[in-house]
């Protein structure tokens, strides 16, 4: 997928702070689940769709100097002033290949279920793990909104999801996530769900409103309501409204050592 036909493209003139938001509202659980694999000092890690670079960042600093991070985004404008044991790669991963097959971690956000080709993609991130390499999965279920969200909440959410879907994103794709790692011969599969509610001006809640803005004009033209949208759009700045987001679900598996 170019970076022309994707929807959240990183040249938007809101796009960095659409990622700040991201990175303030769900770096901590991210953070979490991968430590949660037993990483370490020393390991070589791959960052794919590595946005503005805060888990980049993290990660060198948990490998330390002994270790490795490759940083891969079809779009790297953001990825600047790192540390001396990270590597930038500006590649497309649907079509070129990763830097190097012998990755210890693999961690991607957000980035499958916004690819059609993401099964394949999937098996190239798996193939580029060492024996006994993890990869962390974090992607969006839209479960909650549909249990939770009424109203013209609900309504524009559900606009918004169709309009996803029309550009090749699946907002339920996650949940085939862990059968897929087990056929691909993946071990200890590890599962995390993590539901936020929030307040209307948060992080969360000016993440999605940034969201909702920059993917505005394809949600309509796939047959949307712009004034449905716009009546539910001014609850994420209204501090009083608390609100259900898309849940993201974290995946984690090993390739047997």
């Amino acid at each position: 997928m170019s970076e022309g036909r994707y929807v959240f493209s990183n040249a938007w003139e809101m796009a960095e702070r659409r990622l700040e938001f991201l990175e303030l509202e769900h770096d901590p659980t991210t953070k979490r689940r991968a430590l949660e694999t037993g990483l370490e000092s020393g390991w070589h890690c791959l960052e794919v769709g590595a946005g503005r670079g805060s888990i980049v960042r993290w990660l060198s600093e948990v490998v330390g100097p002994s270790g490795h991070v490759a940083a891969v985004d079809i779009d790297t404008r953001f990825l600047n002033e790192l540390p001396r044991n990270v590597g930038v790669h500006r590649l497309d991963v649907v079509t070129d290949a990763l830097p190097t097959t012998s990755f210890d971690f693999v961690h991607t956000r957000l980035l499958l279920m916004h690819l059609p080709q993401r099964s394949e993609v999937l098996r190239k991130l798996v193939a580029a793990l060492r024996p006994g390499g993890w990869i962390l999965c974090e992607e969006q279920d839209i479960f909650p909104i549909i249990g939770a969200a009424t109203g013209n909440y609900k309504d524009a959410w559900l606009s918004f999801a169709r309009g996803m879907e029309a550009a090749g994103v699946n907002p339920t794709w996650v949940r085939t996530l862990p059968s897929s790692l087990e056929q691909l011969g993946l071990l200890n599969i590890m599962t995390d769900v993590r539901v936020p509610f929030f307040r209307g001006g948060s992080y969360e809640a000016q993440f999605w409103k940034l969201t909702w803005m920059q993917s505005m004009d394809k949600v309509v033209a796939s047959g949307g309501s712009r004034e449905v949208i716009d009546s539910a759009l001014v609850l994420f700045d209204d501090p009083t409204v608390w609100l259900y987001g898309p849940a993201m679900v974290g995946v984690a598996a090993t390739v047997p050592g």
